[in-house]
C-alpha cells in the first residue's frame, strides 16, 4: 500500500535538505514524494531537485506561489497513494514516522491515523504538544470530531496524521486564506468512520521567527474566526450535541488574537486598532463562562476572560503590562 508524501515548500533553503532525508529515510519504504515548490525566490529548488537526482520516488510540482493551500491541492490533484500525508518543507519527521502510522490505521481499520508532535526551537530545545505514555486511543466518528473540536489531544494539524485517500474526494485547502488546517481538517474528520490516536512523538514542528503565524498581527488573522463561524454553521447541521465545543474555539480563539493585539507594538490607525480590540474583547466576553470552567485553559486565558467583563480598557491594561506578560511568557529562541 502506497503512501503520497505531500511536501509544500516556499522560500526554506534552510530547512528543506533536512525535511527531505527525514522523509526519504522512513523505514516505510513504499512512498510517492510529491514535493511542491511554491514560487520560491532563494535556492529551494536548487535543493528539491538535488534531492530528486538521488531518488525516483520524488515527483517535483514547480509552480508559481500560491500560498500553503495551493501547494497542497497541487500535490493532491496528482496524488496516486491508497494514504495521504503531508509535511512542511520547514519540518521534519522522525525515521519511523509513517510505518508507526500505517501499522496503527491497519491494525486498528482506521481512516484516520495520528502521532504526537513536538515543537523544536533553537538550540534543539523541545516543547512535546503532550508527553508519552504509550497509549493507543481508538475514536468513532462522534468521538473523533469531539476531540477534534476539544483541542486537548487532537488538533487540526494537517502534518501529524495520515489520512485514507478517500476522505480528501470533494475536499480542498481554501487557497489564499491563513489557517488552512482550521478551515479544513473538520471536513475529513467528519467522512471518517474510526480514528486511531497515538502518542508516540513522531513529527517535529521547527519554530521559526518569520513564521507567517507568529508574534505579530495582521488583520487577515482574523480569518481565523471566520474559519471557526463556518465550522460552526457545519457542527450545528451534523453533530448538534458538539456545538458547545465551537463557542468554546471562537472564545479561544479571540482570546489568542487579542493577546498579540495589546502585546506589541503595531502601527494600525488608532480608532482600527481599537475596533479590532473591541471586537475581540465582545467575543471573549461572550464566551467567558465557558473560559473559566474548562479546566486546562491557561491562567492568562482565564484571567483575560474575567477582564473582558470589566471592558476593552481592563484587557489593554493587563496585557500591555510587560512585568505580567513576561511572567506568563517565558519566550524561547526561534530559528
Amino acid at each position: 500500500m502506497k503512501i503520497s508524501v505531500i511536501v509544500a515548500a516556499y522560500n526554506v533553503e534552510a530547512y528543506i535538505e533536512k525535511c527531505l532525508e527525514s522523509i526519504i529515510s522512513q523505514t516505510y519504504k513504499n512512498l510517492e514524494i510529491i514535493v511542491v515548490n511554491d514560487g520560491s525566490s532563494d535556492n529551494t529548488l536548487k535543493l528539491i531537485k538535488k534531492s530528486s537526482s538521488s531518488d525516483n520516488r520524488i515527483t517535483l510540482i514547480n509552480k508559481p506561489n500560491g500560498g500553503l493551500s495551493s501547494a497542497r491541492n497541487a500535490g493532491l490533484d496528482i496524488a496516486t497513494g491508497n494514504f495521504i500525508g503531508f509535511v512542511d518543507g520547514d519540518d521534519y519527521i522522525a525515521n519511523d514516522m509513517y510505518e508507526v502510522l500505517i501499522n496503527n490505521l491497519i491494525k486498528t481499520s482506521a481512516d484516520i491515523s495520528i502521532c504526537n508532535l513536538q515543537r523544536v526551537f533553537k538550540g534543539g530545545e523541545v516543547y512535546f504538544e503532550k508527553y508519552p505514555s504509550g497509549d493507543l486511543v481508538i475514536l468513532n466518528n462522534i468521538e473523533g470530531m469531539r476531540s477534534l473540536l476539544e483541542a486537548n489531544t487532537i488538533h487540526h494539524y494537517a502534518v501529524d496524521k495520515l489520512y485514507r485517500r478517500a476522505l480528501f474526494d470533494g475536499v480542498r485547502y481554501p487557497e489564499g486564506k491563513i489557517f488552512e488546517d482550521v478551515f479544513t481538517t473538520y471536513k475529513v474528520f467528519a467522512k471518517s468512520n474510526r480514528t486511531v490516536y497515538s502518542d508516540a512523538a513522531k513529527y517535529y514542528y521547527v519554530q521559526r521567527a518569520d513564521s507567517i503565524l507568529r508574534n505579530s498581527f495582521r488583520k487577515k488573522k482574523l480569518e481565523y474566526l471566520e474559519a471557526i463561524e463556518e465550522m460552526t454553521i457545519f457542527i450545528n447541521q451534523y453533530y448538534k450535541d458538539l456545538l458547545e465545543y465551537t463557542k468554546f474555539y471562537y472564545a479561544y480563539g479571540s482570546c489568542g488574537l487579542l493577546i498579540e493585539l495589546l502585546r506589541y507594538n503595531y502601527k494600525f490607525p488608532e480608532n482600527e486598532f481599537y475596533t479590532i480590540g473591541k471586537l475581540l474583547t465582545r467575543n471573549v466576553r461572550k464566551s467567558s463562562f465557558i473560559m473559566l470552567k474548562t479546566k486546562d485553559v491557561s491562567k492568562i486565558y482565564k484571567i483575560l476572560s474575567i477582564c473582558s467583563l470589566l471592558g476593552y480598557g481592563f484587557c489593554k491594561t493587563f496585557i500591555s503590562n510587560k512585568i505580567i506578560m513576561g511572567y506568563f511568557y517565558k519566550e524561547k529562541e526561534l530559528f
